[in-house]
């Protein structure tokens, strides 16, 4: 439908009026659509950008309240991603942190359209200008990172040495790309927000093979390239694609263990154990380690965590050759699929036992050689299974036996009877903490008893620099002591 006619009159004492105003911002940028809805889209400087579009005056933002109508949805602002995200941008020398998108209603009176020239169809070039009294811009996507960034600003842009001159002169020539949304109704910024947000997120496997930003993921990544357990085993794609990329390559993909669960196991020999509740705790812990390492060998960065790798992956090759199940795959006498059919370290949960018993040994200053070989003598199989008991059969009343697994009944397995196949079966009884530091618990006290040598594997020392046992605390603060005491 074509636009009515302007009347002259009435354009020309708008611009009287609008030279009145104040500008509050103007942009040169490129206008397009998503349907019914137009955008405009430019390169904000980030120093104008920490200065300028905050959340404290410009872009002013509420907390969703569920009976006020007048303001988008936004979720809480998180201190703990804001301080993830600024340590992101202030130690990295491409501190981008992707496009930021606001909104408003684009009120005639107070917002002034210039279209300059058609770039591409439906794709215009234009001078946008916001006057004083101009309505309110929302945040729609990137409160955090635009939060984190202005704290990092401010910290740096007096900054004339150091560190921190280094960062205020990359922020100096960055830029991050502005989305404004010419759209001011509430309902649809918040519906456009969830939208936004309810992306797939990215599997933690895919980031442990994909983001090298991390300790974590660097040891993992090593680990996983070379130790002969990980070859061609491990998944972070779907099954469909792991399948699709090996036939390429002329290799035979079986997925065996996540590389989420990779990443694990590699931190925890290395020396984290099982002090990685979050992605923080293990990547503080690595990197106190390699703190320590660089100040006993002199090297620092990748060539130490290389050597710890190599380290790592020594010692999973020999448990690769040993422990039963891994040994038969190693042999070429066991598919992965048999191999998980039938053993119960299958699950990520035992290899997260096998490495943190590995990690015990090296903490504790014993041979993780004689451990391992230690590791191999547990009854690992699923049908490894015993006697525990008697039940009564409802319909015959005839009483029958109840099996369990002969060592990790509870903790690795869970056994109950198989009704398809008639018979007792011990499934992994999943990959929860308290099921996997049971286990490791009961391996090392095993050992310990089976093999005298390596009894110190479970000293209250090396248990709690394993994580298994909390550190003591302190003597905490003295006892009040009452007046009527204190006079004595």
């Amino acid at each position: 439908m074509p636009k009515a006619p302007r009347d002259p009159v009435t354009d020309r004492l708008r611009a009287k009026l609008k030279q009145s105003k104040p500008i509050k911002f103007e942009r040169i940028g490129l206008m397009s659509k998503a349907g019914k809805l137009r955008k405009i889209v430019w390169s904000e400087p980030m120093p104008m950008l920490a200065e300028q579009w905050t959340f404290g005056s410009l872009l002013r933002r509420n907390d969703y309240d569920l009976d006020d109508n007048s303001n988008p949805a936004q979720r809480d602002v998180s201190e703990t991603q804001i301080k993830k995200i600024a340590d992101g941008i202030r130690h990295s020398d491409r501190p981008y942190i992707g496009n930021l998108t606001v909104g408003m209603h684009p009120d005639e009176e107070y917002v002034e359209i210039e279209e300059i020239d058609e770039v591409a169809p439906g794709v215009i070039l234009v001078k946008v200008t916001v006057y004083e009294g101009a309505p309110v811009v929302w945040s729609v996507d990137g409160q955090h990172r635009a939060i984190a960034l202005g704290r990092v600003w401010n910290a740096v842009k007096d900054s004339v040495e150091g560190d921190a001159l280094v960062v205020r002169q990359y922020l100096e020539e960055s830029s991050v790309e502005m989305t404004l949304l010419l759209e001011g109704d509430p309902d649809t910024l918040s519906t456009i927000f969830i939208k936004m947000a309810s992306t797939k997120p990215i599997s933690p496997s895919l980031i442990a093979v994909m983001d090298k930003a991390s300790a974590q993921n660097r040891l993992g990544q090593y680990v996983i390239k070379n130790a002969q357990l990980f070859e061609n085993r491990v998944t972070y794609l779907s099954s469909i694609s792991h399948k699709k990329r090996a036939a390429e390559s002329g290799a035979q993909f079986e997925g065996l263990y996540p590389a989420a669960a990779v990443r694990s196991a590699a931190a925890a020999i290395a020396g984290v154990g099982v002090r990685d509740r979050s992605p923080d705790a293990r990547e503080g812990h690595l990197n106190t380690i390699l703190q320590q390492r660089s100040t006993e060998k002199g090297k620092s960065g990748d060539d130490l965590l290389a050597e710890i790798g190599a380290e790592v992956v020594e010692l999973l090759d020999y448990a690769f050759n040993r422990v039963p199940g891994w040994r038969e795959i190693a042999d070429e006498s066991l598919s992965v699929a048999d191999f998980r059919q039938n053993y119960l370290h299958s699950a990520a949960a035992g290899l997260h036992v096998i490495a943190n018993v590995i990690a015990a040994a090296r903490i504790a200053g014993v041979s993780p050689y004689k451990t391992v070989d230690a590791l191999a003598e547990i009854p690992w199989q699923r049908d490894a299974l015993q006697t525990s008991g008697e039940v009564t059969d409802g319909e015959t009343g005839n009483r029958e036996a109840v099996m369990s697994h002969v060592f990790f009944e509870g903790s690795l397995a869970k056994t109950a009877w198989d009704t398809r196949k008639s018979r007792w079966w011990a499934s992994a009884s999943g990959a929860t903490r308290s099921g996997y530091e049971a286990a490791i618990s009961k391996v090392l006290q095993h050992i310990s008893l089976a093999r005298p040598e390596l009894r110190t594997i479970v000293t209250d020392e090396t248990l709690t620099e394993l994580g298994l046992i909390a550190r003591k605390r302190g003597p905490g603060r003295p006892r009040k002591v009452e007046k009527a005491e204190a006079g004595q």
